[in-house]
């Protein structure tokens, strides 16, 4: 059975590992970033992590997931916000180079959508749409078995959606962005803010515990989640309208409240969906946590040179 390396680059670590057709990891191997050595430096420990997986068998090639925005085209990072410094970094022939290895470069949001597409909570269908909500909100978006691209590479950047006209500042320049509200680290924010919160005492609150307040009655957390779940609904009306997913998965920090995320997107969605046609989506959760970006760009890396992105594994 033929395997590829997939390796999921981020801003604080980066995860490799060897990965079969089916999409299962038979090796994994994790090292911290340090990007602010410079990107020269990150591709020479790039090389040495594929080297180190390749000891146990034969490759076809790297399958590589970076943030971006990207040029695909060219095999470059254009520039990214968790890698100070990156611009215009022509990665994917750099490392091809250091490594002798065909590889395919993709952004590691679709990465991951593709990765629950081939061996997650996307298995069995060829119409699907991935949020992750984590620090921000990443996406990823599957139509007819590939990923979508568009054409400047930037397609399913969702957690920019504009869910609250004249709303939240976002880094990005606009306003009321759908990641300003849906995100675990909003969630955070949001439950702290003096306007929205009586004085509390000791240190400001994570996601988890804004989901756990919220469950016990606490009003303010209950506010802020329900907010988080009404944005990302309003989200997932767009994404149906435009995309007609059969699945959208959610995955990423704030999947950790699970039902009880589940549940009030769900009601929310009901609530917003038009009713002209009973096309409403599945909601799910992400199966492959932390491991999906590396599966997903491995699984490219098998689809490409097999000239397809419709993998053999499927429920």
């Amino acid at each position: 059975m033929t395997s590829a390396i997939g390796i999921d680059l981020g801003g604080t670590n980066i995860k490799g590992g060897l990965v079969d057709q089916h999409g299962t990891i038979r090796e994994r191997h994790e090292i911290p970033t340090r990007a602010e050595r410079g990107s020269n430096a990150v591709i020479d420990d790039l090389a040495a992590l594929v080297n180190h997986l390749r000891r146990s068998g034969p490759v076809d090639g790297i399958g590589l997931a970076t943030p971006g925005p990207l040029d695909l085209r060219n095999g470059r990072i254009i520039r990214a916000a968790n890698l100070p410094g990156w611009i215009d970094v022509p990665i994917r022939d750099a490392l091809a180079a250091k490594t002798g290895l065909p590889v395919t470069l993709e952004n590691d949001a679709n990465a991951a959508a593709f990765g629950e597409f081939t061996a997650g909570a996307g298995r069995g269908c060829q119409h699907m749409t991935l949020f992750t909500l984590g620090t921000g909100v990443g996406a990823g978006v599957i139509i007819d078995g590939r990923v979508l691209h568009g054409h400047f590479d930037n397609a399913g950047e969702l957690g920019h959606m504009i869910v609250a006209v004249g709303g939240e500042p976002c880094p990005c320049g606009q306003r009321g962005c759908l990641e300003r509200y849906s995100s675990a680290d909003a969630v955070a924010r949001r439950a702290c803010i003096p306007s929205l919160e009586r004085k509390r005492q000791g240190p400001p609150l994570s996601a988890e515990e804004v989901a756990s307040r919220a469950q016990q009655g606490d009003p303010i957390c209950a506010k802020v989640w329900n907010d988080a779940c009404l944005y990302l609904a309003v989200a997932c009306v767009n994404v149906q309208h435009a995309y007609n997913s059969q699945r959208i998965i959610l995955g990423g920090g704030m999947s950790q409240a699970g039902d009880f995320l589940l549940s009030s997107v769900r009601h929310h969605l009901a609530d917003q969906a038009w009713r002209l046609h009973n096309d409403l989506p599945e909601i799910c959760l992400a199966e492959l946590g932390a491991d999906a970006g590396l599966v997903g760009a491995a699984a490219l890396l098998h689809a490409h040179r097999n000239k397809t992105e419709k993998p053999a594994c499927s429920k």
